[in-house]
């Protein structure tokens, strides 16, 4: 990418779908042993609970020297980029020109992009940061809930989807662990669980997402329960009972928009 250039939404697609895949799966399942119920801060003793908070990084681009451009020509600004400055420039842009900004884009001080925010349900409210190192994605901090605060990591190695970790009943405690191993897809992650509460992936509660495909055994997966109900992890608003799912429609913001205007 050359120095300078603004990475667009097409960049990263195809990490976000695969991350959007899993977390449907996850989501769409019907709750079992994976939904610990309430607050586990009494359970915990050395595990401390995450930064849940969802912070917008301050960029002018109403400011003085600022560039607006209207890209399809209705009159109004779609990207607006900030001058440098004494630091590196940034950009807002406005991917369906409704007049209201999709993402934040950041570069460093080597004109490479180190910081993305996205809006993806256009609610005004970041849903995704990502996070780069030398223009590689390194990090994403995701909002997959309603209640407007972070609750998945997404980690990466090269580029790659390496781990992720969970926070699956909104209590600021991460009780899932995803791994993705080397020899798989992106979406047919091993999901480790959380289930005593107390802050750590518990034996035996292990699912793998793609046991057709890759496992066979006891071992390969949770194996299915006596009364029927999935073993798959499922998330689970705050202070409901391990029966109770989160409505689907509210645990995964919408794909992203593919393309800069």
């Amino acid at each position: 990418m050359p120095a300078g250039q603004l990475l667009d939404g097409s960049s990263v697609g195809w990490v976000l779908r695969a991350g959007s895949l899993s977390l449907g799966l996850i989501s769409l399942a019907a709750c079992g042993v994976f939904g610990a119920s309430g607050p586990k801060a009494a359970a915990h003793t050395r595990v401390e609970p995450r930064d849940t908070h969802v912070v917008h990084e301050d960029c002018p681009v109403t400011g003085a020297g600022a560039v607006a451009e209207d890209i399809n020509g209705d009159g109004r600004p779609d990207r607006r980029t900030a001058a440098a400055g004494e630091g590196a420039p940034c950009r807002a842009l406005d991917f369906n020109f409704d007049g209201v900004v999709d993402a934040w884009v950041y570069l460093d001080q080597a004109g490479q992009v180190r910081r993305r925010e996205n809006d993806y349900d256009r609610d005004g409210n970041i849903d995704e940061v990502s996070l780069y190192r030398a223009g590689v994605l390194v990090e994403q901090q995701r909002v997959t809930g309603r209640a407007g605060k972070l609750d998945t990591w997404h980690y990466f190695e090269a580029g790659k989807m390496a781990r992720t970790e969970r926070d699956s009943n909104g209590d600021d405690y991460v009780d899932q662990w995803w791994e993705y191993p080397s020899e798989r897809v992106p979406d047919c992650p091993l999901i480790h669980s959380d289930v005593d509460g107390d802050g750590r992936p518990d034996p035996g509660a292990t699912v793998d997402i793609c046991r057709d495909r890759y496992g066979t055994g006891a071992d390969a997966a949770v194996p299915p329960r006596a009364d029927g109900i999935s073993e798959l992890p499922t998330e689970v608003a705050p202070g409901e009972g391990a029966g109770t799912p989160a409505d689907a429609d509210g645990t995964e913001p919408p794909a992203p928009a593919t393309g800069e205007p």
